[in-house]
């Protein structure tokens, strides 16, 4: 019996077989997440704290009811709690108000953070790349009260007990005596009173998402049909040479480009078809399946057709993509969307628990990661709040997928790769609106 199969509840009251289904709890958040990226970051985030406050809690407080009831299966009660610390860290943040702006400093000037620590701008210094002149860093070199000196630039804040302050951007000046210009720091300054909570939290979304990779790779259930169809020895020779050309692909564009080829929709499909064979490889290892033809297909008939219409040009990273967390964070997307689709496919159906974990891990890290760099872990981006229905469309399936019918089953995970296709989607999209991940 595997971990999300429920007891059965024949007799109990409604509102009892409803605490026993907490479907309705993942797929509230799920549409709630596709209306507030639908409508935009800006009206979203203005949205959500005029009225969805109080929203949220009560979302938090009813997965916390739910929780009482799964005290006897560890990984779901990790889950729900996970996610009610996780809100909950968001509604304290909204209540307490733990922003207090911006600081602009020119060289030389000083400025408070909250009356908590003095800060004085020794020098600003903007780095760029030698080939194309873009922006590679820009660094502020500040002293604090006590004359120790300090450097912030992005992905690497300073913090002074609750307070976090970051280097968000700069303005460019010019001397009116002597038209020279120069440069003013413009720091973000943030208190994030509810990151310990939401960081448990999500410590705990991680625990409850990997017990579900566990408990649906181990053969608790009977094993699904493996693929007893041997494809040709043709098609397994093309298959290679398609896996070797998608990796040497991978690494001149590595070599070409100075890192890592994670950075726009061009380079994550590319990822994805040099990932596909190795998949193949896994499900046969597993999951007892033979996957080739169903993976073969995806990467000739959509990874990379669909990537040949995507902007290709080569690009260096920008300030906020480089980061230790950049490969991790789009490298646990690329092989979760991977796990998930084939799943939706009838491939390595054993395998979408641990899709299901990486999308977790993904999610928690790209939290992590605007928390560094950004100054907030959730921005109401349009791409977070697509990503955030998804994983919660899958958490309802692992919810329920014990119960379901051969046929719901596979609609749900249709419905599945097609928000994950959405999501992708809204790399692109997200230029017409306000959006973090208008780089891609």
């Amino acid at each position: 019996m595997s971990y999300a199969s429920e007891e059965t509840s024949a007799g109990r009251p409604a509102w009892r077989k409803f605490l026993d289904v907490p479907l309705a709890v993942p797929v509230a958040c799920a549409a709630l997440s596709v209306a507030l990226a639908c409508i935009g970051a800006d009206r979203a985030l203005a949205f959500t704290k005029a009225y969805g406050t109080g929203a949220l809690a009560c979302l938090a407080a009813l997965s916390v009811a739910v929780c009482s009831r799964m005290v006897s299966r560890p990984f779901v009660l990790a889950l729900h709690l996970g996610f009610s610390l996780v809100l909950g860290g968001w509604v304290l943040n909204e209540i307490s108000g733990g922003e207090e702006g911006s600081l602009t400093l020119a060289p030389g000037r000083s400025g408070d953070v909250a009356g908590v620590e003095q800060l004085t701008l020794d020098a600003f210094t903007i780095d760029r790349w030698e080939d194309t002149g873009a922006v590679r860093q820009y660094t502020s070199k500040v002293r604090n009260a006590k004359g120790e000196e300090l450097s912030i630039s992005v992905n690497h804040p300073a913090v002074f007990g609750q307070w976090w302050v970051y280097q968000n951007s700069y303005q460019e000046m010019q001397n009116p005596h002597t038209g020279e210009p120069f440069y003013l720091t413009v720091l973000l300054c943030v208190r994030d009173v509810g990151l310990p909570i939401a960081a448990f939290g999500a410590a705990l979304l991680m625990f409850g998402a990997l017990g579900y990779a566990f408990a649906f790779t181990r053969k608790t259930r009977p094993a699904e049909a493996a693929t007893k169809h041997v494809p040709p020895r043709a098609l397994t020779v093309l298959y290679g040479l398609a896996f070797l050309g998608a990796a040497a692909m991978l690494v001149h564009r590595g070599l070409a480009t100075g890192h890592p080829p994670m950075q726009n929709m061009y380079e994550f499909l590319m990822c994805t078809a040099a990932m596909l064979p190795m998949l193949t490889f896994v499900s046969a290892k597993l999951d007892g399946q033979n996957t080739m033809l169903v993976d073969s297909a995806l990467l000739a008939l959509v990874t990379v057709p669909v990537a040949f219409f995507m902007d290709g040009s080569v690009k260096r990273l920008m300030p906020a993509l480089q980061s230790p967390f950049f490969v991790p964070h789009v490298g646990a997307y690329v092989i979760g969307y991977v796990l998930l689709v084939r799943a939706a496919f009838g491939a390595g159906r054993r395998l979408a628990g641990v899709g299901f974990f990486l999308l977790t891990l993904g999610l928690v890290l790209g939290a992590a990661w605007g928390k560094i760099c950004w100054g907030h872990w959730w921005q109401f981006d349009p791409k977070e709040m697509w990503s955030l229905a998804t994983w919660l469309l899958y958490v309802a399936y692992f919810h329920v997928r014990g119960r379901l019918s051969a046929r719901a089953d596979r609609a749900f995970l249709v419905a599945g790769a097609a928000m994950i296709v959405l999501t992708l989607t809204w790399i692109n999209l997200s230029r017409l609106f306000t959006g973090m991940h208008s780089y891609a």
